[in-house]
């Protein structure tokens, strides 16, 4: 079953669609997924909070900090290695890029 979702452009992709995802990440573990999700959470949200906290993110800010809760809920069950896991941190890293691709 395909996993569909929407890009902000209006793009329609399927998220089990590993051709969508950067080389290195499929070249990646999961952990090593993982640092990277938390690094790219981490920098969003330094950005909106500490660099231009006067801006008006609207619905992207509770957008940004309800999947920066998901990948805090999933972190204990995706440092195990596994294509499973794996697959579940690229989709987040998407998803979330795709959230924050207009933050400078």
């Amino acid at each position: 079953m395909a996993d569909m979702y929407t890009e902000y452009d209006g793009l329609i992709v399927d998220l089990d669609d590993l051709e969508i995802y950067p080389s290195e990440w499929r070249e990646m573990l999961s952990y090593d997924l993982w640092q990277l999700a938390e690094k790219e959470a981490g920098r969003s949200l330094f950005y909106m909070r500490f660099i231009y906290p006067s801006i008006d993110y609207g619905d992207q800010e509770f957008r940004v900090n309800k999947l920066c809760e998901e990948l805090a809920e999933i972190r204990v069950g995706v440092i195990d290695d596994s294509l499973e896991n794996r697959l579940k941190m690229m989709k987040w890293l998407y998803r979330f890029q795709d959230e924050v691709e207009n933050q400078c």
